[in-house]
């Protein structure tokens, strides 16, 4: 048994290593997945996501290439670019939202969408991609902080 809650402790204290730290002011919004998949961060006007809906690729993914590319382009619904260093991202509008989407070297995919495009969402899309690759460097994962819910 000590063995069993060593090991959720270490999965615990795994997951958080690559936590992301959200600029000040960005709070939780739980969504009804128990597992926390469909969680939001908001700041009230700017509001972060992961995208999960993807993962039908899986089968396929090998790192972002070409084909995930236009994946990712058809799924959204606007052009997604190529960076030097492998990310995927891209922005534009969706009904009446600004998204911003980065996707990093494992086929994660953050967003960022907020009704208004202005500094506020220039400043959080540099922010976005920024600590995407600063937690690369360090040799994390990032993502977004999940909650866990265990069913009784």
């Amino acid at each position: 048994m000590k063995y069993f809650f060593s090991f959720l402790f270490l999965l615990h204290a795994m997951a958080t290593l690559g936590q992301a730290s959200f600029p000040k002011g960005f709070k939780l919004i739980k969504g009804d997945n128990l597992s926390g998949e469909d969680d939001r961060y908001s700041n009230g006007k700017d509001v972060f996501q992961m995208h999960f809906y993807f993962r039908s690729y899986d089968g396929d993914y090998k790192g972002n290439d070409e084909k995930y590319k236009q994946h990712i382009t058809e799924s959204i619904g606007y052009p997604v670019y190529k960076t030097t260093d492998g990310l995927l991202w891209g922005t534009g509008k969706t009904g009446e939202y600004y998204s911003y989407l980065v996707v990093d070297w494992s086929g994660e995919v953050f967003e960022l969408f907020s009704k208004d495009n202005d500094a506020d969402f220039s400043y959080y899309s540099k922010w976005l991609i920024s600590s995407i690759r600063e937690y690369h460097k360090k040799g994390k994962m990032f993502m977004f902080p999940r909650r866990f819910r265990l069913i009784s």
